[in-house]
Order: structure tokens, then C-alpha cells, then sequence
């Protein structure tokens, strides 16, 4: 959850900088959403099986957005890239919720 936090931090510099880029919107937005999920997923007692498709999800939408702003556009860095693969290789790593039993 801190690396998200860490990411978020990142993300929210790049804002400032290049507020009219899609890329650092896109970052931020998938690294809230992976650090928002932890709390919901310490409780066992709660469905969240479908956080993961969602994480997943817009770590490949930041993932294109921001590779298109890069290689296509020329508007971001290769940072922005380098931010939006973390959001998935967080997820890779990332503990699986405990299984109702």
C-alpha cells in the first residue's frame, strides 16, 4: 500500500507539471484504486473478488494511455510507462484476499 501511496505521490507531481496530459490522470487514478482496495480486502467476511479484475483493468487502460502519450502524442516521459506497469507488477505481487471458509 505505501508504494501506491509513493506512486500517487508521483502521479500527483506530474499534474502539476503536465496538467493537460491524460497520462499522470490515468496513473493516479489506478494507483488509488490499489491502495482504496486494501481495507476491503482485510475483511474475509466481504466479496471482493471483482477488485482484482478492476485493479487489472486500469493498470492496462494506464498502461496504453500513457504508452500512446509517450511513443504516439511525444506529450509524457517513459516515466509515466514505467508508472503504469508498477500498478500491475504491484498486483502481481500483491497478497491474495483470505477465502471464506
Amino acid at each position: 500500500m505505501l508504494l501506491h501511496f509513493c506512486a500517487l505521490g508521483v502521479a500527483g507531481v506530474g499534474l502539476i507539471q503536465l496538467s493537460s496530459a491524460v497520462a499522470p490522470w490515468v496513473c493516479l487514478i489506478a494507483h488509488a484504486m490499489g491502495a482504496l482496495t486494501h481495507l476491503p480486502e482485510s475483511n474475509p467476511n466481504r466479496d471482493v473478488e471483482f477488485l482484482g479484475i478492476v485493479r487489472v483493468s486500469l493498470g492496462v487502460v494506464a498502461c496504453l494511455v500513457s504508452a500512446g502519450q509517450h511513443w504516439v502524442v511525444g506529450v509524457t516521459g517513459v516515466g509515466y510507462v514505467v508508472l503504469a506497469v508498477s500498478v500491475l507488477l504491484l498486483e502481481i505481487v500483491r497478497p491474495k484476499p483470505e477465502q471464506k471458509t
